[in-house]
């Protein structure tokens, strides 16, 4: 098997069933990605689709500075802000600043709000619970969270993908997980 590297050099010379390759490889965490977004199928299909018309028309300017992974999801990410834009008018940048950074211990805090979130995934009932939970979370942090605790990224790769710090982050995780756990507990409340 071809590696990533050998794949978008032959890719860059025209090679339509290299890129293919990349396709079969890539498709299902796009597709994930994208539907953590929008909770929506055929929208997480329309997204991926574009995600790869794009990776395809530009791979020639890929400069391979980065994985080839990294590039392609954040194609995915700039994608499901597109069509986040298209659906509401007030979208945030990936670039926002964070406002009142918090001086926080989060290896702890980081802990135990994973924990909270790995026990509520236990049941399907929960899990359905959760995918409608995650699509009321602001977009910045649903895509943090949809990165790390469902595709399982590390924070490294997440900071490249999102062109943010990994103290930064860290920090949006954090507000994600407890954001989610905030949603999560008033529904259990109703």
């Amino acid at each position: 098997m071809l590696s990533d590297s050998e794949l978008v050099r032959f890719s860059k010379d025209g090679r339509l069933e290299a890129f293919e390759s990349l396709i079969t490889k890539y498709k299902d965490r796009v597709y994930n990605i994208a539907f953590s977004f929008c909770a929506n199928a055929a929208e997480s299909d329309d997204i991926a689709q574009s995600v790869f018309v794009k990776a395809y028309a530009n791979i020639g300017s890929f400069e391979e500075k980065a994985a080839f992974s990294t590039w392609l999801y954040r194609i995915t990410v700039n994608e499901c802000y597109t069509a986040l834009k298209k659906r509401r008018t007030n979208v945030l940048s990936l670039d926002a600043e964070i406002s009142n950074a918090e001086d926080i211990s989060l290896a702890d805090i980081l802990a135990d709000a994973k924990a909270d979130i790995e026990k509520a995934m236990v049941s399907s009932e929960t899990q359905n619970m959760m995918r409608k939970s995650i699509t009321e979370l602001p977009d910045k942090y649903r895509i943090i969270l949809t990165l790390r605790d469902i595709e399982d990224m590390s924070y490294e790769e997440i900071s490249r993908i999102m062109k943010i710090s990994q103290d930064k982050v860290k920090v949006w995780l954090f507000r994600a997980r407890n954001k989610l756990k905030q949603i999560i507990e008033k529904k259990e409340r109703k």
